[in-house]
């Protein structure tokens, strides 16, 4: 229990962009209840560590972010919640110091908590995660952020032999397209100018709405009310990219011209070990169908290197159908054994060198995408939206252009939080340096 003056809190997270959002709502809450809530470097009376736990590599983040906590503020609460909580409890609950460990479903109870204050020993709540309304917990934007994030479907059916979020999420959800578009509205009128359409399996939204409806059918609503605002889709499965949305996308002048399919394998027998829906043709058909029909679109995948099975030949598989697509960026994850999956019990598990090597060789074909996809920018205008803060090595404003391409502007004046048309000039890294035009 606190007595007399603001009580201040610090809310960590780990994980995905519905994680970040999650921990978006909780602010909310906190605020409505006039709580300060303060940077993780600063002391605080309360301290929320909203975890991961998609890999063995974020279970171990979690941890040392909750013992980071622990000891900058010994006399706080201690909250741990998120999708590491909600899977292994116990393990969350071990940690010395820590109050309460909270599953998903108890994120929007977590007022109640605070207000309980310390315990003697940990407080495990663990409900079913997806039982009841899992899109309950609900944020009026992204603080501190140019770009807001906005859950409209939570939770997964499928069952991927490698994977451990249907336990820590639950069955799919939806947010009915009247909520959506009316918490849209919200957001615009709080001055957002790009939300980000997010989900645990966004490709599923819409089908347990009565009526059912699909991805598609969201993105043709939102697109019809032509918004000042500009909408970015988070992640779809390469199967769920339909014609329907393709067309929506190249002509669209709201919805960016990027997609991000988590393609996971290129090969055949991995993908079918994986639990996968698709096959390699499918993926390869799909991008070149999006590359052909979207103009200047970017393309991002990702990718598991050294799942159970994977020899040479099913490496070469994936490394030489990447090569020859138009991907512009990848993200790279060596195969991490998660407790409770079935891939984990696999044969044919993969040598930890062999891992490394085969990552180090998509790493450098992701840099060669990289560079060639920014190429296409230089010379060109791209509608960069300006962050509100400039980069502290060059100096310039940062931002990104619709298609995902980080850039530095190099301008005068700061028009935080505005749409600025750019000309790509020349490549720093990753990042395209470029100048403000008509000003």
């Amino acid at each position: 229990m606190f007595f007399g003056g603001v009580v201040r809190v610090s809310i960590t997270t780990l994980g995905c962009k519905s994680n970040q959002y999650d921990s978006s709502a909780i602010e909310d809450i906190l605020k409505q209840n006039n709580f300060e809530i303060v940077d993780s470097s600063e002391k605080a009376d309360v301290c929320i560590v909203n975890t991961c736990t998609v890999t063995g590599k974020t279970d171990y983040q979690s941890r040392q972010l909750i013992r980071k906590a622990i000891t900058a503020n010994p006399a706080a609460v201690v909250l741990v919640t998120g999708c590491y909580a909600q899977v292994s409890p116990q393990d969350a609950a071990g940690i010395k110091g820590v109050d309460y460990v909270l599953g998903n479903p108890e994120k929007e109870k977590i007022l109640e908590y605070i207000i309980a204050g310390k315990k003697g020993s940990p407080k495990v709540e663990i409900g079913e995660a997806g039982k009841e309304r899992p899109l309950r917990l609900r944020a009026s934007g992204s603080s501190g952020r140019t770009r807001a994030y906005l859950k409209i479907q939570e939770g997964c059916n499928n069952s991927c032999s490698y994977c451990i979020i249907p336990r820590a999420r639950g069955v799919s959800g939806s947010l009915p397209v009247s909520a959506v578009l009316h918490e849209i509205e919200e957001f615009i009128a709080n001055g957002y100018r790009e939300i980000i359409l997010t989900g645990i399996h966004l490709g599923t939204y819409g089908s347990d709405l009565n009526p059912e409806n699909d991805i598609a059918g969201l993105i043709r609503a939102i697109d019809n009310k032509n918004y000042q605002c500009r909408f970015r889709i988070s992640s779809l499965d390469p199967d769920e990219v339909s014609d329907e949305l393709i067309g929506i996308m190249a002509d669209s002048k709201v919805i960016c011209n990027h997609l991000h399919l988590p393609l996971q394998s290129g090969d055949n027998n991995i993908l079918k070990r994986m639990n996968r829906r698709y096959t390699g043709r499918v993926v390869a058909e799909r991008i070149e169908e999006i590359a052909a029909s979207i103009p200047d679109v970017s393309i991002g995948v990702d990718v598991i290197v050294g799942f159970p099975g994977e020899g040479e030949r099913e490496f070469l598989n994936t490394y030489n159908m990447l090569k020859g697509l138009p991907v512009s960026y990848m993200h790279i994850f060596p195969f991490s054994k998660r407790k409770g999956t079935a891939a984990t019990e696999f044969s044919g598990q993969v040598d930890a060198r062999l891992v490394k090597q085969r990552c180090e060789m998509l790493k450098m074909l992701d840099d060669a995408k990289r560079k060639k996809f920014c190429e296409c920018s230089l010379g060109k205008v791209s509608h960069v939206l300006i962050e509100s803060s400039r980069d502290r090595a060059t100096g310039f404003l940062s931002g990104r252009s619709r298609n995902y391409i980080p850039f530095l502007v190099n301008s005068s004046s700061n028009p935080g939080n505005t749409e600025t048309e750019v000309m790509g000039s020349e490549i720093k890294g990753n990042r395209i340096i470029g100048y403000a035009i008509n000003q």
